[in-house]
């Protein structure tokens, strides 16, 4: 029997838009530097592009739309979760009528993908409770399986972003230890390049779309200029990922 394709996903992240498209972020104009990746995108040819939050800076309807508009771009299905920049009641109504995905799982080229929401409102850390833990209860043993969320479960070693990252993961990684299925948990939220394999599961960071910082320092330090997104290719036995730019 021949082998299966590999499935394409795209993640995107950080991306964060503003009610007015000139705002600026971090001295980048973000709307501008989605629109950078578009070409990029389109010629990954993404079979399941994955949003992890953090779309909005001000969780504006008007950011919302552009960010569905310009997902829409790529004929594929959507899946998404909200970061803590993001407000779930407005984003919401604006994705479910786009059709977008919100899981808790979604099954894509024989792996299944569990979308766990870390983001709580006015809080810029994140944490997962039982509740939004049993999303993983989903995961079929006999499927490779990954898991996006939007704080990091592990520290990536910039204070600044680690002292607002997932409290209590080690709740996340006691149900990790229980699903050997599980491959890699892929985040957002640090603004910059991120691989560890932690208790045998690769942690990937997808980086912002608007504005990275250097990694291991203090404080945001303005580095990469370039907009970015993390790409990854799943197939039967295992998967590989790596950086987009535009």
């Amino acid at each position: 029997m021949p082998r299966r394709k590999p499935t394409r996903l795209l993640q995107v992240s950080d991306c964060p838009l503003a009610r007015d498209p000139a705002a600026a972020y971090r001295g980048q104009n973000a709307d501008a530097n989605l629109e950078r990746l578009t070409d990029a995108a389109r010629r990954w040819a993404p079979d399941l592009l994955v949003l992890t939050g953090d779309l909005s800076e001000d969780a504006s309807v008007e950011s919302y739309c552009r960010i569905r508009d310009w997902a829409g771009r790529f004929g594929c299905p959507v899946a998404w979760i909200p970061g803590n920049h993001d407000e779930r009641d407005a984003m919401s109504p604006v994705f479910d009528e786009a059709g977008f995905q919100s899981g808790p799982v979604v099954a894509v080229g024989g792996w299944s993908l569990a979308l766990l929401d870390s983001a709580w409102p006015n809080d810029p850390g994140g944490e997962l409770d039982d509740a939004r833990l049993k999303a993983l209860d989903e995961l079929e043993g006999d499927r490779p399986a990954g898991v996006f969320v939007h704080h990091q479960p592990t520290p990536v070693g910039a204070a600044w972003i680690d002292k607002v990252g997932m409290r209590a993961a080690e709740r996340l990684w006691a149900r990790i230890g229980k699903l050997p299925s599980v491959r890699f948990i892929a985040f957002g939220h640090v603004h910059q390049r991120f691989r560890q394999q932690v208790e045998g599961v690769e942690c990937l960071a997808c980086p912002s779309t608007a504005a990275n910082s250097l990694p291991a320092t203090a404080r945001f330090t303005a580095g990469e200029t370039t907009p970015m997104a993390r790409w990854f290719e799943l197939n039967e036995t295992g998967f590989r990922s790596g950086y987009l730019a535009a």
